[in-house]
């Protein structure tokens, strides 16, 4: 049965062809058609609270706390809702509270969960996220689905009208199924990579962009071995690899050639979130069929603004906001774009 939470309608489905999306209202700016973006992957409740960080085995006071939804990939659409985006999102959730939270917010920012399915009895995801009131770095504690082994696949059909798919490596076969209905199509794939993707090669093939930290490549030492892996991973199918390194910038490799871009300075807050955002707006330019210089350049300029705030969703910029701080900050010329 379909999650009911107050003052939200909310309908997911058991697999079955969703129905046609509702209007959308009319906004002022007709020169430029919001693109369509899908994701298939994790939405899970955080729960975040921020303290100074404790010797081990000792006591901190809790400065503050919230509750809010988390993911990759659900993080990653809440951040092309914001700039605009048309999303939808396909997923695994239990008729549980932490599941009826997630779906609440996630229609909160117009996300389609047509593509969600329900799971009886069983454990929607969450974690608990230390935020270090000092630094901003946060340290998760995840707590996994559970009783979606024998879950369906929901119907993909959506994905065809989509410019960009994201999908994360959390359900293996949605996302597998969501990169090759994708690509069938003609459809850029965006891969948020959390282990290392010699262990997904046949999710790699139907890759286009594959982005990861750079912990994920290993332990790197020099430029390169940087260089190696880039060139490593995009041998296992993504034509573009994108490394994060978090306060160093980025890094990328594709088919017209390497690139580096610095990390923006900001006032770190919070940095949960911050690589979901990267992801989802990274996402949104590949749509806007921006190229990787400008699509990481933008994408870093999200993830910073998101920093600036707690939580991995509050901080979210629009699209005005993100060509404002570009605008002032950004290494390529920004002028010709409008929002």
């Amino acid at each position: 049965m379909p999650f009911k939470p107050r003052n939200v309608r909310i309908h997911i489905t058991d697999g079955q062809t969703p129905p046609p999306p509702p209007p959308r209202p009319k906004t002022a700016d007709k020169k430029i058609a919001p693109p369509a973006i899908a994701g298939a992957g994790v939405a899970c409740l955080d729960y975040v609270f921020f303290s100074r960080r404790p010797a081990w085995g000792g006591t901190a006071e809790v400065e503050d706390f919230l509750v809010q939804g988390g993911g990759l990939v659900g993080t990653a659409l809440v951040a092309c809702a914001r700039l605009g985006a048309r999303c939808q999102i396909y997923s695994y959730l239990s008729n549980d509270e932490t599941g009826t939270q997630v779906a609440a917010g996630l229609a909160r920012e117009r996300i389609r969960l047509n593509g969600v399915v329900a799971v009886p009895g069983g454990v929607s995801p969450f974690s608990l996220i230390h935020v270090d009131s000092v630094s901003g770095d946060r340290t998760i504690f995840h707590r996994p689905a559970a009783g979606v082994e024998k879950a369906a696949v929901p119907d993909l059909e959506g994905i065809a009208g989509c410019q960009a798919v994201l999908v994360d490596d959390y359900y293996p076969k949605l996302a597998l199924a969501a990169a090759r209905k994708a690509r069938e199509n003609g459809i850029p794939v965006i891969a948020d990579a959390a282990v290392n993707p010699v262990r997904n090669e046949e999710l790699m093939r139907q890759v286009s962009v594959l982005i990861a930290p750079v912990s994920v490549a290993g332990r790197l030492k020099n430029t390169q071995e940087l260089e190696d892996a880039l060139d490593a991973f995009r041998s296992l199918g993504p034509e573009t690899v994108v490394f994060t390194l978090g306060p160093e910038g980025w890094v990328f490799s594709g088919p017209t050639g390497r690139g580096r871009g610095s990390a923006f300075t900001v006032l770190v807050r919070d940095t949960t979130g911050a690589g979901d955002a990267f992801h989802g707006a990274f996402a949104y330019a590949v749509a806007r069929g921006w190229d990787v210089e400008r699509s990481a350049e933008f994408a870093g300029a999200v993830a910073a603004i998101k920093c600036t705030r707690p939580g991995g969703r509050d901080g979210l910029p629009s699209l005005e906001q993100v060509l404002a701080f570009l605008g002032k900050y950004g290494r390529l010329d920004w002028s010709g774009l409008d929002a």
